[in-house]
């Protein structure tokens, strides 16, 4: 016994050495951004609330619970749990239990009827010994699949509550451009008053008052198409909120009231911390490590243990007087041969946590692309907001102006037809700059990781 034991304990510490070497990223977060930033991020893990919108605040509650991606989302995370829990039972003993009973006859031609009975009941024990951490690479996998579908979910709800933000924001800004085109309407209704009544008067030709109707036209084919595209965006926002489009209904904010919040992005080397796709990239990592370790481990003997215990009697439903049997084995199973399929599997699973490598990198590299871009985007729509803003104002005094000369006849309709509109197109623009900007804030949050941070119970 003392030998068997010796051998054992030989079989189990070369275990030890059965793991391939574990797959790493060597990547290096560069110092900083293309754009200064301060040393901390201000993120709040409730970004939207800068904005000051509870309009936008109950959306994205409501989507956080009725959204079918979430809910799946969520679905996936209870699988993932059961799988984890199935791998974990792997340690302890497996058990059985199974009884019976039986009468039979045996009635031969030329001999006396022969009737048997009996009733058994057995206990069966069996326990796989993980001498090459087989067992424990698959709870390590489970284990990293679990935290990956967590990730994942973060990864979506973020998302989700991105283009919640957007989707409203649009909502918002399509209905103040809308707003802009029905007063433009009225405008040009009331000067296409005016024209056919100087054209009454002889003041004006014909030309002038084809000239305003083919304006008046086109503000209504504006405003149409506006309305729209309106009832569109509302549309995709009830489907983000898992709501059906024709009963959804949301009270409106004012678009020029939303705040704009200052987002500070931090280190660049935070990126690895606080976005979960990154962080699922990197439990994927983790997982193909595992995959390698277990496939490597089929290469080598597996050892359990069983044994069975029971009772039988010759009787009918009854253990009376019952004999006892009782056994104990030492399994041993190895391939002998398989032309190779056991190692190229080993080896596949290895280059597979290369190449999860590679995706964690990709993940980060385009993370890197994202927050630089987002951050330049930034700074950029609020020079053009401000700008923008400066054009409305001038072409508003050039409108005025135009409209008092127009009235005293000291310019033509041509005039004043190309003063409003770019007066109403610099309105536009400036509803459209301000949208640009209030989208490229969201954008920020979003691929700074929405202050996101790792929040796993362990299992």
């Amino acid at each position: 016994m003392r030998y068997v034991l010796m051998v054992f304990m030989v079989i189990f510490l070369s275990g030890c050495y059965m793991r391939p070497e574990v797959v790493k990223s060597d990547f290096e977060a560069p110092s900083e951004f293309s754009i200064a930033t301060s040393n901390e991020s201000n993120i709040s893990s409730v970004w939207w609330e800068n904005f000051n919108s509870p309009t936008l605040n109950l959306l994205i509650q409501k989507a956080s619970s009725n959204n079918p991606d979430v809910l799946a989302a969520y679905e996936n995370i209870e699988q993932a749990r059961l799988s984890l829990g199935m791998s974990k039972s792997a340690y302890f003993p497996q058990a059985s239990v199974s009884a019976g009973t039986s009468a039979n006859r045996n009635d031969a031609s030329g001999r006396d009827a022969a009737d048997s009975k009996s009733t058994s009941a057995t206990l069966r024990i069996s326990y796989e010994i993980d001498l090459w951490g087989k067992i424990a690479a698959n709870n390590e996998q489970a284990h990293a699949r679990f935290n990956a579908t967590i990730y994942d979910k973060d990864a979506v709800t973020l998302s989700l509550h991105a283009l919640v933000a957007q989707s409203y924001f649009n909502l918002l800004g399509v209905n103040e451009r809308l707003k802009t085109a029905h007063e433009n309407l009225n405008i040009s209704s009331q000067l296409m008053q005016i024209v056919e009544a100087k054209y009454k008067s002889g003041s004006v030709s014909l030309l002038d008052v084809s000239r305003q109707k083919t304006s008046l036209l086109s503000q209504r084919s504006n405003v149409d198409s506006l309305t729209l595209q309106a009832a569109q965006t509302k549309n995709a926002l009830a489907v983000l909120t898992g709501s059906a489009p024709q009963s959804f209904d949301t009270a409106l904010d004012s678009f020029w009231d939303l705040t704009l919040p200052k987002v500070e992005a931090g280190l660049p080397s935070e990126l690895l911390l606080n976005r979960p796709d990154i962080a699922r990239a990197k439990a994927n990592i983790e997982a193909s490590n595992a995959a390698a370790w277990a496939a490597n481990a089929d290469r080598f003997p597996s050892f359990s243990l069983s044994g069975s215990g029971g009772l039988s009697s010759d009787t009918l439903l009854s253990l009376k007087d019952p004999t006892s049997v009782l056994s104990l084995a030492l399994n041993a199973a190895y391939t002998l041969f398989d032309a190779g399929r056991l190692k190229d599997a080993s080896e596949a699973e290895i280059s597979k946590a290369r190449a999860s490598v590679h995706s964690y990198n990709k993940a980060i590299l385009t993370a890197m692309q994202e927050s630089d871009d987002a951050l330049l985007n930034v700074a950029y729509q609020t020079s053009q907001e401000g700008l923008q803003r400066q054009i409305a104002e001038e072409s508003l005094r050039s409108l005025d102006i135009a409209s008092l000369q127009y009235k005293h006849g000291s310019i033509d309709l041509t005039t004043l037809l190309d003063a409003q509109n770019k007066y109403f197109s610099a309105r536009d623009s400036l509803a459209a700059q301000r949208l640009n900007h209030l989208n490229a804030l969201v954008t920020l949050y979003k691929v700074l990781g929405g202050g996101w941070s790792e929040n796993i119970t362990e299992e």
